[in-house]
């Protein structure tokens, strides 16, 4: 019940925000919350909630505003008639939309084709000026081709009149220079000649010279060879000679090797014989050591049991000596405490 009251008072409340509102536009003030809330209070008795008040005052401009304009734009007429009057006109552009449907169909079609062939023509306009501008540039290309093979013409140009010049200088140099190796050809050929006969001569004073020589040579070598001949045979008698010694000197010292490896054998069977008895001189050897400790321990030994006996030797005769000693000056007292003899009167 009590959900129930709370629901019939947000109901009213709504409607009362929209009255009071409506109120206060037709008297010509300002539809303000605090305005509305203190009307509220005032003749109902109850605080509205702001937040309430302001979605109830938005709605009511919601409401309010389209006929506020219509008013504005019709003054004088009548509300209801405002109202009608939209209604009416509102059907009317409804049937108007629809009868012209298919003529704005038509004509949107028209108007898309239009639009596709404009952009066809475009595409096609962009094309012709992309080859007008490409042909453009083709052109311009081919007159900076023409000025460059105009610019390399002249200088070829110059550059044939200048190797023509040099060609006829280069000419000219040749033929002098032709007639000076005619000259020098001609001179040189002369001293050809003469250095033939030249050489013909030296030829034929070589010829006799190395004649004399070669029978000089013959005798030479003749000679040469019968003293090579004892000269060899010489030779062969000494080296023979030293053959022999050698080979004598080879058989000695292979005899004395033999016998200095006999000396080596029987050195080693020794060495093995000597290394056999120093092992077992070693052995001995360790042996004794052993048994050096083993008296070295045992003499420690009758060192310690000497001093200990020692010891009590001496501990004996100080022991003796102090039993003497009393035994000693017991019979000392006892003879201090012997009685006098008596005096011999005779």
């Amino acid at each position: 019940m009590q959900t129930q009251s709370s629901n019939a008072q947000f109901k009213s409340t709504r409607q009362w925000v929209h009255d009071y509102a409506a109120r206060l536009l037709a008297n010509g003030e300002e539809v303000r919350q605090t305005s509305i809330r203190e009307l509220i209070a005032a003749e109902h008795g109850i605080t509205a909630s702001p937040n309430l008040v302001n979605d109830e005052i938005k709605k009511f401009w919601v409401k309010a505003g389209p006929l506020m304009s219509a008013r504005l734009r019709r003054p004088g007429i009548p509300d209801e008639v405002c109202l009608s009057f939209d209604k009416i006109w509102d059907v009317a552009l409804d049937a108007a939309a629809a009868g012209h449907e298919l003529e704005r169909k038509q004509l949107q079609a028209q108007a898309d084709g239009a639009v596709a062939a404009m952009k066809t023509a475009q595409a096609s306009e962009e094309a012709a000026i992309e080859r007008f501008n490409g042909q453009t540039r083709e052109i311009e290309g081919l007159r900076a081709d023409k000025l460059s093979l105009t610019e390399q013409l002249q200088t070829n140009e110059a550059e044939r009149k200048g190797l023509a010049t040099e060609l006829k200088d280069q000419t000219e140099k040749a033929a002098a220079q032709h007639a000076l190796h005619m000259q020098e050809q001609q001179r040189l050929q002369g001293l050809m000649d003469g250095l033939q006969q030249q050489l013909t001569d030296l030829r034929s004073s070589s010829q006799r010279e190395l004649t004399t020589l070669a029978e000089i040579h013959q005798v030479e070598l003749v000679k040469t060879q019968d003293f090579l001949m004892r000269e060899t045979a010489r030779v062969r008698d000494e080296e023979k000679a030293k053959t022999d010694k050698l080979s004598k000197e080879l058989e000695r010292e292979r005899n004395e090797k033999d016998q200095l490896r006999q000396l080596r054998s029987s050195a080693r069977d020794e060495a093995a014989q000597l290394r056999g008895r120093l092992e077992a001189m070693e052995k001995n050897e360790e042996k004794l050591e052993r048994q050096l400790t083993h008296l070295s321990e045992l003499n420690e030994k009758l060192e310690r049991r000497n001093t200990q006996l020692s010891e009590q030797n001496d501990k004996l005769q100080t022991t003796l000596l102090e039993s003497v000693k009393a035994r000693v000056t017991a019979s000392e007292l006892m003879v201090e405490n012997l009685p006098n003899p008596p005096a011999n009167k005779g």
